[in-house]
């Protein structure tokens, strides 16, 4: 009775503890990885030893396992069996007679015999196993004495833990310690969902009210909620995954049979631990020199901004470089200097030297090299654009079928605001291949002439005409004094003369607009003197001059001007 409800005991401890392993499927599978490392610690010599010479026999790692524990480590066959084999058979042994076992009765013994010597590991008078020679290091007695008397050891606290296990104070205390652990990784889970959600409404309070970023007019603001909001995410997942790892090596442990994998993960979580810390230990000096690259680069970079800067405002002139070249080429500049430093500390960053990271090197590259082709083209055609002084912002200019004021001059486009209130974006890369009329560059000094001209029949005296046309631009506002307005004969046909004005305006957005207040002038001034404009042409001279008389000029619906000022000619008697 009492073996049959030890044995209960026995398997319900046995089966809680692998029902345990299963709730934490995720944490198992890098908790069974473990063991990898020791056993190629364990396998390193023989890998070693086997490399060194072809001549010396594999060998072979055979634990003897009981109750999911190693009790030594078995390497030399006997007797034709394999070290294998008898780790094997010596697990079977142990597993037969583990529970009528008295840790008393358990004992390592030297014994020699023909066919070999070693130590003899037994319980009363039944063999469990032998330890030779050669299944420790050195190979000699001593060695494996010493090995027979901690197998003794490891095998009498297994039997203890097993007597203590089977007790239902034991299980009871495991499971109520297991409960307690997972009530605690559940209120834990509660209070990292908990901050999670405070964390967020405290971050979108502070972005909307507290913080003002804006690049190139656009608000950073919702870009850097998200990225603090996954930043959270993160932060809670790792945690929630280092406390189930710590919680499902606490539960292993609360169970005698799943005890060993409990002190593997946190042994595992341990040796992880000591290798980050050696790791960022052995980094220190490349982050010190790391640190030095970027404090020296950095007051290069502000030295050149400074600089670059005060040409960019006027406070300082150059006459090889104005503002908005300077602005570019700080920019440039300082591009160029920190892929330098880049290029320099590239050695000290850690990592720099692994696999991986050459790996995602190559492929940066490649697809920069890749994609950024036309990138390329657009920003050397920009340069050129720059540098060559073509054009900058506030400019009136003509770009194929574009005119329009610049405003602003990009490293990849230039857009235009025409008359329309159409805002025009024209590649850097047709800047540089198409023509650009810039009407205010030498404006500024002289003004921006204009054209306009008119076809007069000879019966027309042309000093008359000359005068007529001289006479509209005075009428004309917006017209500069100097230069004063001129005419140019530009043709005589078959049917008229042809007489260009040319006229200087200031404001060269404003040419639409004075050259259509021109063409009202100059059409008033000629009807008032009764000047025939040979528009359209006439197939024959016809018997009356086609002209407007002045009191025709508001013929409904125009009405005339309440303020008028003009003295009108010979002709305004008929109005």
């Amino acid at each position: 009775m009492t073996e049959s409800r030890h044995g209960c005991f026995q398997l319900c401890s046995r089966h809680i503890g692998r029902f345990t392993l299963r709730l934490f499927l995720l944490l198992m599978i890098a908790a069974a990885a473990v063991g990898t490392p020791v056993r190629a610690q364990q396998t390193a010599p023989a890998t070693s030893s086997t490399a060194a010479t072809d001549l010396e026999p594999e060998v072979i790692d055979a634990p003897v396992v009981v109750w999911n524990r190693t009790i030594t480590t078995l390497h030399a066959p006997l007797r034709g069996h394999s070290a294998s084999d008898r780790a094997e058979k010596a697990s079977q042994r142990i597993a037969a007679l583990i529970d009528r076992m008295d840790p008393k009765e358990l004992d390592a013994e030297w014994m020699e015999v023909s066919s070999g010597s070693g130590v003899v590991i037994r319980v009363g008078n039944r063999l469990l196993f032998a330890i030779l020679p050669a299944d420790v290091p050195g190979g000699n007695r001593a060695a494996a004495e010493k090995e027979g008397s901690l197998a003794v050891q490891r095998l009498r606290e297994i039997v203890t833990q097993r007597t203590s296990a089977n007790r239902p104070t034991a299980l009871l205390k495991g499971i109520g310690l297991a409960l307690a652990a997972t009530l605690a990784l559940i209120a834990l889970y509660w209070l990292l969902t908990r901050a999670d959600r405070i964390g967020q409404r405290q971050l979108v309070r502070i972005t909307d009210r507290r913080i003002s970023l804006n690049l190139g007019g656009f608000d950073l603001r919702p870009v850097i909620w998200g990225l603090l909001r996954k930043l959270i995410q993160l932060i809670r997942f790792v945690l929630l995954l280092f406390f189930g790892y710590l919680w499902l090596s606490f539960v292993l442990r609360q169970f005698p049979y799943s005890q060993p994998w409990g002190e593997r993960l946190g042994t595992f979580l341990v040796e992880i631990a000591l290798r980050m810390g050696h790791a960022l230990l052995r980094q220190i000096p490349n982050v010190l020199t790391l640190i030095v690259i970027f404090v020296i680069t950095r007051s290069v970079v502000r030295l050149i901004n400074a600089w670059f800067g005060a040409v960019e405002t006027g406070t300082v002139q150059v006459g090889w470089l104005e503002g908005p070249a300077a602005r570019v080429t700080r920019r440039l500049i300082s591009v160029g200097i920190w892929l330098f430093a880049l290029i320099i500390a590239y050695p000290y960053i850690p990592g720099a030297g692994s696999d991986a990271f050459k790996g995602v090197s190559v492929l940066v590259g490649l697809m920069v090299s890749l994609g950024s082709a036309g990138v390329v083209t657009q920003v050397v055609s920009g340069l050129v654009v720059l540098y060559s002084r073509a054009i900058k912002v506030g400019d009136f200019v003509r770009v194929g079928e574009y005119e329009g004021v610049v405003q602003e001059t990009g490293t990849l486009s230039m857009k235009l605001l025409t008359r329309t209130h159409e805002q025009i974006a024209i590649p850097n890369s047709v800047l540089s291949t198409t023509p650009v009329r810039n009407f205010t560059r030498e404006s500024r000094s002289s003004g921006l002439l204009i054209t306009t001209g008119v076809t007069i029949g000879y019966d027309t005296p042309w000093r008359q005409v000359v005068a007529l046309l001289e006479l509209a631009a005075s009428r004309t506002p917006g017209l500069l004094k100097d230069p004063k307005p001129f005419v140019f004969q530009t043709a005589l046909t078959d049917f008229y003369a042809e007489y260009q004005l040319n006229v200087a305006i200031a404001e060269p957005p404003q040419r639409y607009a004075v050259l259509s207040q021109l063409h009202q002038e100059i059409q008033d001034a000629f009807n008032e003197y009764g000047v025939q404009i040979m528009s359209p042409n006439f197939r024959s001279q016809p018997e009356d001059k086609v002209w407007v008389p002045s009191g025709q000029w508001y013929e409904k619906p125009a009405t005339p001007p309440h303020d008028a000022k003009r003295e009108p000619g010979a002709h305004n008697a008929d109005y």
